[in-house]
Parts: C-alpha cells; structure tokens; sequence
C-alpha cells in the first residue's frame, strides 16, 4: 500500500472512555460524512487502520472505536464482563455516534455486525449500513453450533482463529495479529453468534451492503439482502478478516464504489468549490 500520510492527519481521542482513532483528510471542508468502524469479538479498533487511510485519502471523516474492555478503551471486572449484553455495546457505539454530532456510515464485522444493526435501528440519520461478515440476529439462522462456556472469557484459540480469519496463512505472519486479540465476553458472543437478537429492519432505512467471505461460515449476505432489500458482495478467495489480509484493499475499494452510488450527494459535496468540468469538443 502506498504512503497516504501526506494527505490525511490521525489523532486519538477518549470519549467518556472509549478509545477513538480518528483519520481525516488533510484538507478537510465540512460537512463531509463520518465513516464509522465497529470491530467484532477479540479485536479492537486497531484492525480498521489500513481502510481508515484509504477511506480517508478518498474524501471520507473516518473513525474507528474500541468497544468497553477492547484495546485502548477502559476495562471492567470480570464478573461485569460476563454479564455484558449486547445492549452494553450498543450504548458505547451510539455515544461514539452521538460525539460525531453527524450523519454517519456505520461499517461493522462479524459479532460487530449484529451490534451495529442494533444500533442502526436507533440513528435515523444513518447514511448507510455494511456488514461484514456479519452474525445473523434472531430469525436468520446461527454461526455457532453450540453456546460457548459462561463462566469465563473467551480467549482467541491460535490455531482455530487463524483458519478462520486468514485461512492458509504463515505463522509468521498471523503472529502479531493474534497477540493483539483480547478476551471476549461469551455472553455478548453466544446472543449475537446463536441468532437471538432481534433486528427490526423496518427502522433501519439507509442503504444496506453485504459483504462475505469465500471461506467463511459466516455466509448470511444473501439473507441480509433479503431482509433489507440491500446488496451484497462476495469476495473470493477471503476469509472472515476481510479488512485485513491479501484481500483486503480489494475489499475497501469496493465497499468505496458502492458508496459513491448509494450514498446521496456524496459526489456533489465532496467535489472542491472549483469543480466545473466543461464539455470537450464534439460532445
């Protein structure tokens, strides 16, 4: 990837303490629509960094978080960890929303993906929804075959992480990956996993993307599209981290195209004031 520092500027900020990594473009003319990066389970906001680059070399106010107890962000005692609902991170999405003080595209992955629908359902103001690789919510089925134990966090296993985010992959190069993933909490993971939370598609009105992986279970795209009358995309040869391996540039530059089409007067407000292209001769 080439260097894009030149053209956008990072800062960091902690919203009632939640970590926020922020990438702009350098020169940034308000009002421009906030990408917002939502993580799934193990991870945090860390896993966006590349795509926050991309997107905002591209004209787009990106923000990545980390969710309570995630890198950057403040922990809780394990006996509230364990306890933690889908509603909690929903909360810590919507006050990451509610700082931006605009409209925003909300991209969310795989656990993530059912919290940002949730959260969806609750920001009239949404420009767009994409879900990666997303859980299914209640009616659409499940991605895991069985729950996972209550009784303690959840730690990323090496071997069946690193099948299921990257495939055939170097240990070498999953290595540094792994060893930024956290605990998560099994009953946040069990809800969004097993397909029991509600989704009300009626109140999410923004456009919708789907986006799987060839190698992933995770293959719930064409019911999302159903259910939200969206789209949906298939990557072949990706696995569940569709942000990040060999694939994921790829990946970025389509969910880009997709937006350029779907999200109104993106073309028109991003345009510099002097942009009045002239017809050429003969046309």
């Amino acid at each position: 990837m080439r260097n894009l520092s030149a053209v956008t500027t990072r800062s960091t900020h902690l919203i009632d303490g939640l970590f926020i990594n922020e990438v702009v473009p350098a020169l940034l003319s308000p009002p421009l629509p906030t990408i917002v990066f939502l993580h799934g389970a193990y991870q945090g906001w860390w896993v966006y960094e590349n795509w926050q680059e991309y997107f905002a070399q591209s004209g787009w106010r990106t923000v990545s978080l980390s969710l309570r107890n995630h890198p950057g962000s403040y922990a809780v005692e394990e006996h509230e960890f364990l306890k933690l609902q889908p509603d909690d991170y929903v909360s810590d999405v919507l006050r990451v929303t509610e700082w931006l003080e605009a409209p925003c595209v909300l991209v969310a992955h795989s656990m993530g993906g059912v919290i940002g629908q949730k959260a969806a359902e609750r920001l009239p103001d949404l420009a767009a929804l994409i879900l990666l690789g997303s859980g299914p919510p209640k009616g659409l089925g499940a991605s895991r075959p069985k729950d996972l134990p209550y009784d303690s966090p959840s730690l990323p296993d090496y071997q069946q992480v690193k099948r299921h985010m990257f495939g055939n992959i170097d240990d070498a190069d999953y290595a540094e990956f792994h060893s930024r993933l956290v605990p998560e909490t099994p009953n946040v993971m069990n809800q969004t996993g097993r397909g029991r939370v509600s989704v009300d598609p009626t109140l999410i009105r923004a456009p919708v993307l789907a986006v799987d992986a060839e190698h992933d279970r995770n293959q719930f795209g064409p019911v999302y599209a159903d259910f939200y009358s969206g789209d949906y995309i298939r990557v072949p040869g990706a696995s569940h981290a569709l942000m990040l391996g060999p694939w994921g540039m790829q990946v970025a530059n389509a969910i880009h195209c997709w937006l350029n089409r779907r999200v109104s007067g993106f073309q028109y407000n991003h345009r510099p004031e002097w942009y009045a292209p002239r017809a050429g001769k003969g046309r």
